[in-house]
């Protein structure tokens, strides 16, 4: 037999990832967790959030994965500093040495593709998640983290 291919055929496959769970430092009635996917319902409605100034935030509890145990959500319901006029802006604040996460943020199901963050912070601007109008006035926002990935995890 060929050295090569007995090397190979004798070669285990990588053994599965374990499974991505969020896990809530405490319990939370605005937060919902399911496996890899947390979603913060703000308990503010929407004609509240949107009195605040540019670069005020609320924030959410504290939650964690394996390798990454202290985050935080803040959404900035008329944006950070930053930001251009019609957006708001959610950003995620991690601990030292946690692990890279791939992740997807939706506010009220609009999100802007999967982001990757490696530092302490991630910081994305997203469209408002209501107009102005009456209608829109006494709903609620809802923030929802989808992790994708741990980067590095084996």
């Amino acid at each position: 037999m060929g050295g090569m291919a007995a090397m190979a055929a004798a070669t285990p496959p990588p053994a599965p990832k374990p499974p991505i769970t969020v896990h809530l430092s405490a319990e939370s009635p605005d937060v919902l967790v399911s496996g890899p996917r947390l979603e913060w319902t703000l308990p503010d409605t929407w004609a509240e959030l949107s009195k605040f100034p540019r670069d005020f935030c609320k924030t959410s509890p504290m939650f964690g994965v394996r390798q990454a145990a202290n985050m935080q959500l803040a959404f900035y319901p008329n944006g950070s500093r930053t930001a251009e006029d019609g957006h708001c802006t959610v950003s995620l604040t991690r601990g030292p040495d946690s692990a890279g996460i791939k992740f997807e943020f939706l506010v009220n199901g609009r999100g802007i593709g999967p982001k990757v963050c490696l530092g302490r912070r991630y910081i994305g601007d997203y469209p408002l998640p209501f107009d102005a109008s009456e209608e829109h006035k006494s709903k609620n926002v809802v923030v929802c983290m989808q992790l994708l990935e741990i980067l590095g995890d084996s």
